[in-house]
């Protein structure tokens, strides 16, 4: 939590810069990168990334595909650079849809307080499970969640889903397939429909539909 940050007041507009730790301390206003990966295999899925188990906040729990702070002096579309750091996989920039920008505010434990501009960006990929190198001290799993399904987990329509992923297994220091059942406690907790939109974005992706956005 050291990286140096750009700083922004409440309407965007940049201040300066600050250590990512006194950021999160005085809850000031920064921009995140979220990208979800999407893959038209099976009927459509969306992948989502399970948080290392060593993690401050929300350990062991999903979320995007791969997300982070953009460092000072950084540009949105620099935030791709989240796909290999996470993931070991290098998603072009040009295949990168933006979906704008979705707000969190959020008070967390060890003091963590969340004031995020959050730049999401969706990207078709071919990508299969065993093309993944995942970074074991940011993530511990890798789960593809099928479009529809997940709309109706995300509904209330059903209470979990089955899905495929990998995870690590620290005993053998490998990754495993496996395949599980998901309900919507598996899940980073968010106030906004924020999965349900992305399963719906997602699903506008592959059926061609050029309008995508989040809130």
């Amino acid at each position: 939590m050291t990286e140096l940050i750009d700083i922004y007041d409440a309407n965007l507009n940049l201040l300066g810069s600050e250590l990512s730790l006194i950021v999160h301390q005085e809850g000031l206003w920064h921009i995140t990168f979220h990208l979800w990966l999407v893959s038209a295999n099976d009927g459509g899925k969306v992948l989502y990334q399970l948080r290392a188990k060593n993690l401050d906040n929300y350990p062991d729990i999903l979320d995007a595909s791969a997300a982070g702070h953009l460092q000072a002096g950084e540009t949105i579309s620099d935030g791709v650079r989240e796909a290999v750091e996470e993931l070991g996989v290098s998603i072009e920039s040009t295949k990168l849809h933006s979906l704008g920008f979705r707000v969190e505010v959020s008070d967390e434990g060890h003091n963590y307080k969340n004031r995020e501009y959050q730049a999401v960006h969706m990207a078709l990929t071919e990508l299969t499970l065993d093309d993944f190198n995942p970074d074991t001290k940011e993530v511990s799993g890798l789960y593809w969640i099928p479009i529809k399904e997940g709309i109706d987990l995300f509904t209330g329509k059903s209470d979990s889903v089955d899905c495929e992923g990998i995870y690590f297994d620290e005993s053998t220091e490998s990754w495993i397939k496996q395949k599980c059942n998901l309900s919507r406690k598996h899940f980073l907790p968010r106030i906004q429909q924020y999965y349900l939109t992305t399963h719906i974005m997602a699903e506008r992706l592959l059926n061609g539909d050029a309008a995508l956005a989040i809130s």
